[in-house]
This record gives structure tokens, sequence and C-alpha cells, in this order.
């Protein structure tokens, strides 16, 4: 019934029968193995320096020249078409190379023709400087008048209205 009564009638009994006490080894710290890291591999040989002037210099310097006889007539876009080239390779070689690629004048832009205000602008004229006179703002004036800013900075530029941001000091 009791646990640690039966524990000890056990005990005896395995004594009484001839058992032994085995007393096992405990643990044993043991450390791990060292590490074993791979031969490094062996450096490269440098490559042997060409002298200043090699071949590789000398063809990008012929192409240099080649491309800056080019950019004297020619634009980028067509010197890279005519050689195969990128723009952006092209670009590289003229800063390099301390050129410019021709650019051809560019056509003046005809001056636009103003059209007749219409009669619908012409009033709307007439009632801002009616409103400016009456001291209103150009905010009060597109309220009142139910149109934009826009609308009303173009009427005001096309008839060359008087019509102040701010209001002056008196």
């Amino acid at each position: 019934m009791n646990q640690s009564i039966d524990l000890k009638a056990a005990t005896a009994a395995f004594f009484a029968s001839g058992g032994q006490l085995v007393v096992l080894e405990g643990f044993t710290y043991r450390p791990l193995p060292p590490r074993r890291h791979p031969e490094p591999k062996p450096k490269r040989a440098k490559p042997v320096k060409q002298e200043p002037d090699g071949e590789r210099k000398s063809r990008a310097k012929a192409r240099t020249a080649q491309i800056a006889e080019l950019a004297k007539t020619m634009t980028c876009g067509e010197v890279a078409k005519l050689l195969g080239e990128t723009k952006t390779a092209l670009w590289g070689v003229a800063a390099r190379g301390g050129f410019r690629f021709f650019s051809p004048p560019r056509p003046a832009r005809p001056a636009k023709v103003k059209a007749e205000p219409s009669q619908e602008d012409r009033d709307l004229a007439e009632k801002i400087i009616a409103l400016r006179d009456a001291g209103k703002s150009r905010c009060r004036a597109t309220i009142e008048l139910g149109i934009g800013n826009c609308r009303l900075v173009r009427i005001i530029e096309a008839f060359d209205i008087d019509f102040p941001v701010q209001q002056r000091q008196r």
C-alpha cells in the first residue's frame, strides 16, 4: 500500500536472491574534434600588363577618330545607324574624346495667330471690369460670374484688363 515500504521490500528480496549492485560510469566531457578547413586555393597569376600603346588602345583611338570625323556633319542617331552602335555608347565616346555631334538648326516656331474673341468673352470682359470697379476681388468675380479662374485669367489677358491679384493699398 505504501510505495516506500513496497520499494524497501523489493530491494531486500533482490539482495536476498543474490542480486548485486552495479555502479555505472558517469558522464565525462569529451571535446569536439578540431575543424578541418580545406586547403587554400593557389592565387591566380596576375595578367601581364600591356604596353601603354597596345593594339586594343590603338583600335579605340582609331574608332574615336572615325566617330569624331562623322560627328562633324552627322547627328548621333545617324552615326548610330551607320555604325550599328547604340547612342549611349556613342555619347560616351564623344565625352571621352572631347567632341560633340552635329545638331541641325531647329526651324523657328510659327507665331500663334490669336483668334478673335467671341461675343460671350466680350460680355464677360465688360462684367469683369464692372466687378473690378465695384471693388470685388478676383475670387468673388469668378464666383459671381460662374466661371473658373483659368477663364478669368484668359479673358483678362485677352482684353488687357488691369485686375490685380491683390487690391492696391490706398
